[in-house]
């Protein structure tokens, strides 16, 4: 079996189906001792690109969790999905002096 790239698809491999709070701890525990930060380090957007394998966050939030019960095991699927395949925000300007001083360049 491969294994997994980061924290997310670490959890993605691991979740579907889970019925339970021990095996949604067990995963958990699995993925953050293979990939110490967590979610943290998985950058946004990770899997975006022309052999994604969904269109979306959303997209693969229903795929991944429609035949898990437990709601914890859902909502960790559904952060990884919209991790791993939701747009990054682009960057926002930083103030600078001209901000500071309201001057129009």
């Amino acid at each position: 079996m491969a294994s997994a790239a980061n924290y997310a698809t670490c959890l993605l491999d691991k979740l579907p189906g889970v019925e339970n709070q021990a095996a949604t701890t067990a995963a958990v525990v699995m993925c953050e001792a293979d990939y110490p930060g967590g979610m943290a380090k998985v950058p946004q957007g990770d899997s975006r690109g022309v052999f994604a394998s969904y269109r979306s966050g959303s997209e693969c939030t229903l795929e991944k969790s429609r035949d898990t019960r437990f709601v914890r095991a859902v909502q960790l699927i559904s952060s990884a999905c919209h991790r791993l395949y939701d747009q990054p925000q682009p960057p926002t300007r930083k103030p600078d002096l001209f901000d500071e001083f309201n001057i129009k360049p």
